[in-house]
C-alpha cells in the first residue's frame, strides 16, 4: 500500500452526540451570556431576538437527540449543514449584540476549525468562504453593542482590522488545521498497516510452530512407508514392474522427509523457551541475509571486524521484520553490493547497511522515516521508501534503537542503527 496515494481530502466522520455535546455547551454559554448582560449589567439590547435564536438551537437539539440514535456519525453533507447551522446562528447572535466589536466575536472562527478537521476541503472552503462573508457583514451592519450610546469608541479603521484579522485568522487556521488532520489520518493508516503486518508475523509464528508439530508427526508415518517399500523390493527381487513403484516409493517419501525437515528448521517454527527465543545477534543477521540469497542475485558482505562482544538477544518479530525491510530497501537500489557492518562493545551494539546505489536524493532525505513520502519528491525513486522505512523506524524505536539515515560520500546510501547496553537489558532483550 502505497500512502502518497491516500486522497487529499479528509474522510473523518463526526459523531452525532459529539455536535449535540457541543452544542448544548454553546447554548448554556449563550443563555448565560445574554441573561448576565441584560439583567445583571443592566445593558439594554434586543433580548427577545436573542432568545429565540438561542431556544430554536435548544429545540434542534431536543429533536436530533430523539429522532436520531446517539451513535450515528454523520455524513460530509450531515456535518456541514450542522456547523452551518451554528454559524448562521452565531453570526444572528452577533449582529444583534455589537457585531465585531463584541468580544465574543472571536467564536466565529470556531465553526471552520472544527470543518477543516472533520470535512473534506470542499465543504471547509465553502464554511471558510461563508465565515468571511459573514465577518464582512458583521463589520458593516450590526446594533450597538450593549451598554454603549454610541460607537465613538470603535472607529471604522479598528473594526476594519478586527475584522481583517478574523478572516486572516480563518484562513491560517483552516490551512493548519486540516494539514494536521491530513497528517493525522496518513500517520494512523500507516500505522494500521504496522499493526496489520505485526499480526500476519505472529500468525506466521504460531503456524510455524503448527508445521513443526505436523513435521514431528508426519516423520513417523513417512518412515514407516520408506521402510516397508525397502522391505517389499528385498522380497520382490528383480521384477523390474514392481521395482520401478517401489524405487518412485521411497524416492517420493525421502522428497517428504526433506521437506518436512526444512520446515523444522524455519525460524518460525522454533519453541518458545528461553532457549530458541534468543541467539546470537550475528547469527541472525547472517539467517536474515540468506533469507536473500534465492530472492536477489546482488553481493552482500558482511563485515564484523568491528564485532567484539557476542550478544545474545531476544528475537523479535519487530527486530526480525525491521533488519530484513531495511536490507531488502538497500537491495532494491543498490547497483552491485550491499555491506552490512556489526560492531560492538561492552556499552553499544551497532549494524548499519550501505548500498552503492545512488544514495538518497536531496527531496527525500529529510522525510525518511514519516508514514508517507509525497509523489513530488520521489523524483526517480518510483518504488518508494514511505511506508516500509516507517515501519522498520516504528518497531525499530519501540525497542530504544537510534537509527539514522545519510548519504555516503562517494556513492550510496546507509542506515545506521545503534542500541545502548543499558536499554537492552531494560527491555530484556538481553
Amino acid at each position: 500500500m502505497n500512502l502518497a496515494k491516500l486522497p487529499e481530502l479528509n474522510d473523518n466522520k463526526i459523531k452525532l452526540l459529539t455536535l449535540i455535546n457541543i452544542r448544548w455547551v454553546a447554548i448554556f454559554g449563550q443563555l448565560a451570556t445574554i441573561s448576565i448582560v441584560y439583567f445583571y449589567l443592566n445593558f439594554n439590547f434586543n433580548i427577545g431576538y436573542c432568545y429565540l435564536l438561542v431556544l430554536f438551537s435548544s429545540f434542534l437539539n431536543i429533536f436530533l437527540q430523539i429522532r436520531t440514535k446517539k451513535t450515528d456519525l454523520l455524513s460530509n453533507k450531515q456535518a456541514t449543514f450542522s456547523i452551518l447551522y451554528d454559524l448562521f446562528q452565531l453570526f444572528g447572535l452577533l449582529f444583534l449584540t455589537g457585531g465585531l466589536t463584541n468580544p465574543f466575536s472571536i467564536l466565529i472562527v470556531a465553526p471552520i476549525i472544527i470543518a477543516a478537521g472533520f470535512l473534506n476541503l470542499r465543504s471547509s472552503i465553502l464554511i471558510g468562504f461563508l465565515s468571511i462573508v459573514l465577518i464582512i457583514i458583521l463589520s458593516i451592519f450590526y446594533f450597538e453593542l450593549p451598554g454603549l450610546e454610541n460607537n465613538y469608541l470603535f472607529p471604522n479603521f479598528y473594526i476594519l482590522g478586527l475584522a481583517l484579522a478574523l478572516c486572516t485568522a480563518i484562513i491560517f487556521l483552516a490551512i493548519y488545521s486540516q494539514r494536521l488532520a491530513m497528517d493525522s489520518a496518513q500517520r494512523n493508516e500507516a500505522f494500521n498497516v504496522l499493526q496489520q503486518i505485526f499480526l500476519r508475523e505472529q500468525e506466521l509464528k504460531s503456524l510455524g510452530g503448527l508445521a513443526a508439530a505436523a513435521a514431528h508427526e508426519l516423520g513417523t508415518p513417512l518412515n514407516t512407508i520408506s521402510l516397508v517399500a525397502k522391505e517389499l523390493k528385498k522380497e520382490i527381487g528383480s521384477n523390474k514392474k514392481f521395482n520401478q513403484d517401489l524405487d518412485l516409493l521411497i524416492s517420493q517419501s525421502k522428497r517428504c522427509s526433506e521437506i518436512l525437515k526444512q520446515i523444522s528448521k524455519n525460524p518460525y517454527t522454533e519453541k518458545e523457551d528461553k532457549f530458541f527465543d534468543r541467539a546470537s545477534f550475528k547469527i541472525l543477521v547472517h539467517e536474515i541475509v540468506d533469507s536473500f540469497k534465492d530472492l536477489s542475485k546482488k553481493k552482500i558482505i558482511i563485515n564484523e571486524d568491528d564485532y567484539k562482544k557476542d550478544y545474545l538477544i531476544t528475537k523479535k518479530i519487530e527486530i526480525i521484520y525491521s533488519l530484513k525491510n531495511i536490507i531488502d530497501n538497500a537491495l532494491k537500489f543498490s547497483s552491485n553490493k550491499i555491506e552490512i557492518f556489526l560492531s560492538s562493545n561492552e556499552n553499544e551494539l551497532r549494524i548499519k547497511v550501505e548500498d552503492d546505489g545512488e544514495g538518497f536524493s536531496k527531496q527525500i532525505l529529510g522525510f525518511l522515516g514519516d508514514p508517507y513520502i509525497n509523489k513530488r519528491d520521489l523524483d526517480n525513486n518510483k518504488e518508494g521508501l514511505g511506508l516500509g522505512i516507517f515501519i522498520a523506524k516504528v518497531f525499530l524505536e519501540r525497542l530504544s534503537a537510534i537509527i539514522n539515515f545519510y548519504n555516503l560520500e562517494d556513492k550510496g546510501a546507509a542506515v545506521d542503527i545503534s542500541w545502548q547496553k543499558k536499554d537492552l537489558i531494560n527491555l530484556k532483550l538481553i
